[in-house]
């Protein structure tokens, strides 16, 4: 018997995956990142000095970045916060109790960069390190720009 030019004929299954909406989801997510990341860049404006120097290894935890601008206005941003502006005591405060939380926790010593002005004194600088000092932390470094 001849089969009917009108019936139905059974189709072979197709496994092949439709990848149409997974490069939509992916062109989308591409844009969200490429408008949000120039959003994430935050610290406090500086003027930094340029010198020749070597980059800081990878330790076990983020270093606290104590930032003063030129006037001498002073900045801390740790793993909690973000450049949050504090004054000498709060600073010293601060970093004790962040120093403590560290050596409780079995980390070790926090670290500490600052990141001045190329402008502000040298006796502000000096000032800045006298706190850190206080507030017991051994390891400080000085935030440059690569000279050219």
């Amino acid at each position: 018997m001849t089969p009917s030019p009108f019936a139905r004929r059974e189709k072979n299954l197709n496994a092949s995956m439709n990848v149409v909406p997974y490069i939509d989801v992916m062109l989308v997510l591409l844009v969200i990142f490429m408008v949000t990341t120039p959003m994430l860049t935050t610290g406090v404006n500086v003027d930094l000095p340029n010198a020749n120097a070597e980059n800081l290894g990878v330790g076990q935890q983020m270093p606290a970045v104590v930032s003063m601008q030129s006037d001498g206005s002073l900045f801390l941003n740790t793993n909690a916060t973000d450049d949050v502006p504090v004054s000498e005591m709060e600073l010293v405060e601060t970093l004790l109790r962040l120093q403590a939380e560290s050596q409780a926790s079995g980390q070790g010593d926090i670290s500490v960069i600052i990141n001045a002005d190329a402008t502000n004194q040298y006796g502000m600088i000096v000032q800045l390190m006298a706190n850190l000092k206080e507030a017991g932390v051994r390891k400080v470094g000085l935030l440059t720009e690569p000279a050219t």
